[in-house]
C-alpha cells in the first residue's frame, strides 16, 4: 500500500483539494439531519416558533407579561418591541437587539409565557360559564404531586385565542385591584418554581412556546409564521443538497483525472522497463506475467486510486462527525453508538481474517490463468500436431477453477457481509425507537431529535460499511502495486555502457572473422549447474 500512496503523493495537490472537497460533502451531509430534526420539531410541532420570545405581540399580551415579570424585565420587554404594525394594537420586536439582549429577554420571558398559557389552558378547561381565576396555575404549582396531575389529566380541551384573551383581561383588572403589587407575584412565582423538579420544568418549558402560537393565532398569522419557517428551513436543506452535489461532482472528477494520471504513468514507466528487458528478464517474468502486470494491474492500482480519494478519506470524516453531532445531543442513548461500532468492528475483523489470504493470491492466480491461455494458443498447431487438445483443455480447465474457487469464496464472504450489517442496521434502529420512545415519553427527547439520531447512526454505519468494503480489495491492490513496482526496478542484463569509447578501425588484414571459445561452460539462467561444461569451438 505504500507503493500507492506514493503515487498518490506525486498528485498532493489535487488529493489536498479532494481531502478539503470531502470535507465540506461531509459538513452537508452532517447538517440535513439537523435540519430535518427542526422542521419536525419547530416547523411542524411548535408551528414554526423558535423563541420564546414572539416576534409581533399585542398590548394587552405584552401588557399581561409584563405584571409576571420584575420591574426591571419589565421595561427592557416593553422597550424591545418598537413600534406599533398596525391600527389593532399589534407591535414589532425591535430588530437592532443584539444576541446578548435577546438571549436575556428570552429567559425573563419563559416563565411568564408558562404561566400566562397555563392561565389560559385553565381557563379553557372551566365550566361553563365560569372563567379560571388568573393567578389559579400559581397555586396549581404549589399543591401535592398527585393533586397536580390529577388537574393536568382534566386538562383536556387545548386552549384558543380567545381563551388567551379572556385571561389577557383577568390580568389587567387585577393590575387595576388596589393593594396589588408585582412584588407579590414574584414572590408566589420563586415559592411556586420551588416545588417543580426538574423533569416538569423541562418539560414544562416547550408550553411557552405554545403562549407565543396562541399569540400569533389571535393575530391570524400563525400559519404565515409556520410556512415562512418551513419554507426557510427547507431552503437551507435545498442549497446543503445543491452544493453537496457539487461538491461530489468535483470529488468524482479530481478523483478521476488523478487515478487517471496515475495508471498512464505506471503504463509508460513499466513499458519503458519491459522494452528495454533481454530475453533473460523476460523468460524471469514470464510473457503472460508481464501482459498481467501492464493491464490487470495496472487497472486495479488505477481503481483502488478513485476509491481511496472517494471513499476511504470520505468515510472516517463521516463517521468521526457522525459520532460528535450523536455524543452532543444529551439524549442518553450514546451507548447504543458504542454497541453498534463494537459489533462493526467484530464484523469487519471476522470478515477480513478469513477472506483476505484469498485477496493476496487472487493476482498470481489471474498470471497462471493467462499463462495457460497464452501457452495454448502459441502452441495451437503443435497441440494438434500431437493430439494434446483434452491435456491442454484439462490444464485450462484447472486454472480456471481455482481462479474461480478464489473468487466465489470471496464474493460470498463479502455477500455475508450485507446481511450482517443490515441486521445491524435494524437492530440499531429498533433500540434507537424503543429507548427513544421512553425518553419522550419522559420529556427528555422530541421526535426530530430521534429521527436525527437515527440517521446520524446510519451515517455511522455506513461509513465503517464503506470501510469494509474497500478494506478487502485493498491487498489485492497492494499485491498489484508491488508486482508493477518490481517490474520497473529490475535492471536489463544487457545495456549500453554509459560511455563508449571508439576503437580504431582495423585494416582487412588485421581480423580474419573468426570467432573461437577456449574451454568454456554455460548455465541456464536460474540453473543449479551447467548444461555446458569445458567446451572448446571454433565459428
Amino acid at each position: 500500500m505504500g507503493k500507492i500512496f506514493k503515487q498518490l503523493a506525486r498528485h498532493w495537490a489535487a488529493c489536498l483539494a479532494v481531502v478539503a472537497l470531502l470535507f465540506v460533502q461531509a459538513y452537508c451531509d452532517l447538517s440535513l439531519p439537523d435540519y430535518t430534526s427542526k422542521i419536525v420539531d419547530t416547523g411542524i410541532q411548535q408551528g414554526g416558533i423558535e423563541s420564546p420570545l414572539p416576534e409581533t405581540v399585542r398590548q394587552s399580551t405584552l401588557d399581561a407579561l409584563s405584571l409576571l415579570m420584575s420591574e426591571e424585565d419589565a421595561d427592557a420587554l416593553q422597550n424591545a418591541y418598537g413600534y406599533y404594525l398596525q391600527d389593532d394594537g399589534v407591535l414589532k420586536l425591535r430588530s437592532d437587539l443584539t444576541d446578548a439582549e435577546r438571549t436575556a429577554l428570552e429567559e425573563a420571558v419563559t416563565t411568564p409565557d408558562i404561566v400566562l398559557y397555563m392561565a389560559a389552558a385553565q381557563n379553557a378547561n372551566a365550566p361553563a360559564g365560569q372563567n379560571a381565576a388568573a393567578m389559579a396555575p400559581l397555586s396549581g404549582y404549589q399543591s401535592e404531586d398527585e393533586t397536580a396531575g390529577a388537574e393536568a389529566e382534566t386538562m383536556t380541551v387545548a386552549p384558543t385565542a380567545e381563551d388567551l384573551d379572556a385571561v389577557c383581561g383577568q390580568f389587567t383588572a387585577l393590575a387595576q385591584m388596589p393593594g396589588f403589587s408585582r412584588e407579590m407575584i414574584q414572590q408566589q412565582l420563586a415559592s411556586a418554581m420551588e416545588q417543580v423538579d426538574e423533569t416538569t420544568l423541562s418539560s414544562m418549558a416547550s408550553q411557552a412556546t405554545l403562549l407565543v402560537s396562541l399569540e400569533y393565532e389571535a393575530q391570524g398569522v400563525s400559519h404565515d409564521v409556520q410556512m415562512a419557517y418551513l419554507f426557510r428551513v427547507g431552503g437551507q436543506m435545498l442549497a446543503l443538497t445543491l452544493l453537496m452535489v457539487v461538491v461530489a461532482i468535483l470529488v468524482g472528477l479530481i478523483a478521476s483525472r488523478v487515478s487517471a494520471s496515475i495508471g498512464r504513468e505506471l503504463r509508460r514507466e513499466t513499458f519503458s522497463s519491459v522494452i528495454h528487458f533481454s530475453n533473460a528478464e523476460i523468460e524471469n517474468f514470464s510473457t503472460a506475467s508481464l501482459i498481467t502486470r501492464t493491464t490487470n494491474d495496472i487497472q486495479q492500482v488505477q481503481f483502488t486510486c478513485v476509491i481511496l480519494l472517494r471513499m476511504v478519506a470520505y468515510a472516517p470524516i463521516l463517521g468521526i462527525g457522525g459520532v460528535m453531532h450523536v455524543t452532543q445531543g444529551n439524549t442518553g442513548l450514546a451507548w447504543i453508538i458504542v454497541l453498534d461500532v463494537a459489533a462493526l468492528l467484530l464484523l469487519i475483523t471476522v470478515l477480513m481474517s478469513i477472506a483476505m489470504p484469498k485477496f493476496k493470491i487472487m493476482q498470481t492466480l489471474v498470471d497462471r490463468l493467462n499463462l495457460v491461455s497464452r501457452e495454448i494458443l502459441t502452441g495451437v498447431m503443435p497441440v494438434r500436431a500431437f493430439s494434446r487438445e483434452s491435456f491442454e483443455e484439462k490444464r485450462f480447465d484447472a486454472a480456471s477453477r481455482e481462479l474461480m474457487g478464489t473468487q466465489l469464496f470471496t464474493n460470498r464472504a463479502m455477500v455475508a457481509m450485507m446481511p450482517f450489517m443490515t441486521l445491524i442496521m435494524n437492530g440499531t434502529s429498533l433500540l434507537i425507537v424503543w429507548f427513544g420512545g421512553k425518553a419522550m415519553d419522559a420529556g427528555n427527547m422530541q421526535v426530530g431529535e430521534m429521527i436525527a439520531f437515527i440517521t446520524y447512526t446510519m451515517q455511522i454505519v455506513m461509513s465503517f460499511l464503506m470501510l469494509a468494503m474497500v478494506a478487502v480489495m485493498l491487498p489485492r491492490a497492494g499485491v498489484a502495486a508491488d508486482r508493477i513496482d518490481e517490474v520497473c526496478r529490475t535492471k536489463a542484463s544487457i545495456h549500453d555502457p554509459d560511455a563508449a569509447t571508439a576503437k580504431p578501425a582495423l585494416e582487412k588484414k588485421d581480423w580474419d572473422g573468426v570467432v573461437r571459445f577456449e574451454d568454456v561452460s554455460f548455465r541456464f539462467p536460474g540453473a543449479d549447474s551447467d548444461a555446458l561444461e569445458h567446451i572448446s569451438f571454433t565459428a
